[in-house]
């Protein structure tokens, strides 16, 4: 299991699954148990490969079939509605779709309506078709942003100067993990300033290079800095282990898990950062098709998690598991 040493706030659970029954047999399936079609975003992206061993390892559980695709990149619109279309048209017992595009989609959904096929969405919810999705499977960003804050204050003992630099202002992965981050900030560290406005870099590497050196140059006293996604945490990354070189610690703090950014937390760079679990997405999705399939209740949205890892923990099993590039 996963070294707690130092943080609590860890939310990985790929090694704590209760052992799951065998299900009945579906409309698409026979008697040996239930067909579950999902359609990623991709599908040789090592993001869509850990979501396919945890949709693989339940389906194993549930004594359920599942089948997976996506397109080659998330520019494919087009392809990937055709293959949700196909996907439907061989009467699954369920589909689930982590969406490109929704609208693209939304034919291929009320097909599935039409055909009394149940949908589940997973990665991304839909917004304007919600009402044809049995249930979401996704990560929360908020609780990203506040495992991030909770383990930022613990770094730097509650006390100090930080900057924040996030990835967009309009996009909700972005704002919802700088509004956690800042809330828990808020509450749980009086004795802590944050200098200045959020930045924003437009999650380019470069733009996130240029800001933190900038922040860095008009605060010679900051502690610690907290970015939203990797493009932003691997930028600032550049001028922070510049400062630590010259004797100026800088307590970065991070989101995702690209091979950049691990490289960076062995080496001391980055302090940590708060992944996603792509293991989980893939394993909660086919967890509550089953369940309501047999008629259990789901939750209209399930948290598939995301956990703290640094220096302590990185190598682990289950860290690896869920790690993405």
């Amino acid at each position: 299991m996963m070294k707690k040493k130092t943080f609590a706030a860890i939310a990985v659970a790929a090694l704590s699954l209760m052992p799951l029954a065998a299900c009945g047999s579906g409309s698409g399936s026979g008697s040996d148990g239930y067909e579950i079609a999902m359609v990623a975003k991709g599908f040789s992206q090592s993001f869509w490969v850990s979501v396919h061993n945890g949709a693989d390892d339940a389906a194993a559980k549930y004594g359920a079939t599942v089948t997976f695709n996506g397109p080659d990149n998330d520019s494919q619109v087009d392809k990937q509605a055709e293959m949700v279309q196909n996907a439907i048209n061989k009467s699954p017992d369920a589909v689930a779709i982590a969406p490109l595009d929704e609208a693209a989609l939304t034919p291929a959904l009320q097909s599935a309506k039409s055909a009394n096929i149940p949908l589940f969405a997973f990665d991304t919810a839909f917004e304007k078709n919600a009402d044809l999705i049995t249930a979401s499977v996704k990560t929360s960003n908020t609780e990203v942003g506040k495992v991030a804050a909770e383990n930022f204050i613990k770094l730097l003992g509650g006390k100090g100067k930080y900057a924040v630099i996030a990835h967009s202002q309009t996009d909700a992965t972005s704002t919802e993990r700088r509004d956690g981050f800042l809330d828990y900030m808020k509450q749980n560290a009086p004795d802590m300033e944050m200098v200045g406005e959020v930045q924003y870099s437009n999650a380019d590497q470069a733009k996130a290079q240029d800001i933190a050196s900038a922040i860095l140059q008009a605060n010679p006293d900051l502690d610690g800095i907290f970015t939203t996604n990797e493009a932003t945490v691997v930028g600032a990354a550049t001028p922070v282990e510049s400062a630590q070189k010259s004797g100026h610690n800088v307590v970065l703090v991070g989101v995702d898990s690209g091979k950049a950014q691990q490289q960076y937390i062995r080496d001391g760079v980055i302090a940590g950062s708060v992944s996603q679990n792509p293991y989980q997405i893939g394993y909660k999705t086919v967890e509550a098709a089953v369940k309501s399939l047999k008629g259990e209740k789901v939750e209209k949205s399930v948290d598939s998690g995301c956990f703290w890892y640094d220096a302590t923990n990185i190598d682990d099993a289950d860290v690896q598991q869920a790690m993405y590039d």
